[in-house]
């Protein structure tokens, strides 16, 4: 006889009780428990009220609802998994981010990783990388930190951050989501 599966742990820190109470309805009708006092939740359920000061986040599994901001601050203090979702994502998107989150996967909606219409897309015969860019793109496509990219290349966070921000003036873009649907779209990369 097999132990039913445990299901993570959550807590939902939303700045809308309304939303909170909503959000939290939906997850504890999956079968998620609420973490209880004292003890550490397996995913945090956060809003934009937490971009203001997102440190405390720093090494938690999150699933954040909101702006596209997220996509820029969730890679550096997420490294085992996290998932940004737009405020009005349905409850089978909520709940495929809270497991995937926990599995140590990165969510985002598909639109989001798709470059702004007002960006002109660059032929690929324009986009030359060099070999390190390449590998960076590649681990950005995985949805790694610049900390955690830094360690599996060997080389220091800031060298990293110097190739990200290469990527995006090659690539002409302003994110790291950005930067990979172009390098998708480009045949730079491939996930």
């Amino acid at each position: 006889m097999t132990a039913a599966p445990v299901l993570p742990t959550i807590l939902v820190t939303l700045d809308s009780a309304v939303l909170a109470a909503g959000v939290a309805a939906i997850l504890g009708g999956a079968g998620f428990l609420t973490a209880q006092d004292g003890h550490e939740p397996d995913v945090l359920i956060v809003d934009d009220a937490w971009l203001d000061d997102p440190s405390p986040l720093d090494g938690a599994a999150v699933v954040s609802l909101g702006s596209r901001a997220w996509v820029e601050v969730l890679p550096d203090l997420c490294p085992h998994g996290w998932a940004s979702l737009p405020a009005d994502a349905t409850p089978a998107e909520l709940i495929a981010a809270v497991h995937s989150t926990v599995a140590g996967l990165v969510t985002l909606p598909p639109a989001w990783l798709a470059p702004p219409d007002d960006e002109p897309l660059l032929p690929s015969g324009e986009v030359t990388l060099t070999p390190r860019e390449r590998d960076v793109l590649a681990l950005l496509a995985e949805g790694l930190s610049n900390k955690r990219a830094a360690r599996d290349l060997g080389v220091s966070e800031s060298t990293v951050k110097f190739h990200v921000q290469a990527l995006y003036s090659k690539l002409g873009v302003q994110s790291r989501a950005g930067a990979v649907a172009r390098g998708i779209a480009l045949g730079l990369v491939t996930v």
